[in-house]
């Protein structure tokens, strides 16, 4: 059962699988610029490349590159290594016809055309203005979060938008939330973080003081929702039961 908040004046989110979700797999998405071009490639073997692309970067160049390139260049990287990793030769990726696909599919990644919103969004920011509540997002993201949260229309309920390559501090790094809670000047125990995972979001949020929920997805969300009502939401619209 859903233990009400009474007290909670902010709540914070993630974006990416917490607000919104990528309109297809990110392998269909890498893919298709390759097949346009007679390029044969198996989304499985994209998705692969993708997965060590993404660790690499994240692990030599975190936080987008911060103080070493722009996310830009940074995407750039993480697309060319992606299509290496899958056998692309090096050759091709210097012609002209891949190198506009790869800036297009950073453009894509900019706006709303790559990403769609959970259903529930709207209403629960639209719920949680109407209660007087200051909503933020805290997330490990490039201007490209803010931007897409623009070409969806919401940008204008969040009070903040706080980017870890704004700050130079990534999640699950604590400082973030505390920056957060400053920005608007809401003690941590006024404020609850929302966010899906235990590790970047709960942990870090709670290790602030703040209350926190991991919206859970999965087949099993009803479940741990259910199970640990103090830890799970299985959707969003929970926020409107507990604040």
């Amino acid at each position: 059962m859903n233990r009400r908040l009474g007290h909670i004046r902010l709540v914070t989110f993630d974006l990416y699988e917490t607000l919104y979700t990528p309109c297809e797999p990110i392998e269909k998405t890498y893919a298709a610029p390759l097949l346009r071009h007679g390029i044969h490639v198996d989304t499985q073997s994209v998705h692969a490349g993708f997965s060590q692309a993404m660790k690499h970067m994240r692990t030599h160049y975190p936080n987008y590159g911060f103080g070493l390139m722009n996310s830009r260049q940074w995407w750039r990287q993480v697309i060319d290594m992606t299509w290496k990793n899958i056998g692309v030769p090096s050759s091709y990726l210097g012609n002209d016809r891949l190198l506009t696909a790869r800036e297009s599919l950073i453009d894509r990644f900019n706006t709303s055309e790559g990403y769609k919103m959970f259903d529930e969004v709207p209403k629960v920011l639209k719920y949680l203005r109407m209660r007087g509540i200051k909503t933020g997002v805290i997330s490990n993201m490039d201007e490209a979060g803010e931007k897409v949260l623009c070409h969806m229309g919401i940008r204008s309920y969040f009070d903040f938008v706080l980017k870890s390559t704004t700050v130079g501090i990534q999640k699950p790094d604590p400082r973030i939330f505390e920056l957060a809670l400053s920005a608007v000047g809401v003690p941590a125990y006024d404020a609850l973080h929302v966010g899906d995972s235990k590790e970047m979001d709960f942990d870090p949020a709670i290790k602030v003081g703040m209350s926190a929920r991991i919206v859970s997805r999965g087949r099993d969300a009803a479940d741990l929702a259910a199970r640990y009502p103090d830890q799970y939401i299985a959707s969003l619209l929970d926020l409107t039961k507990i604040v």
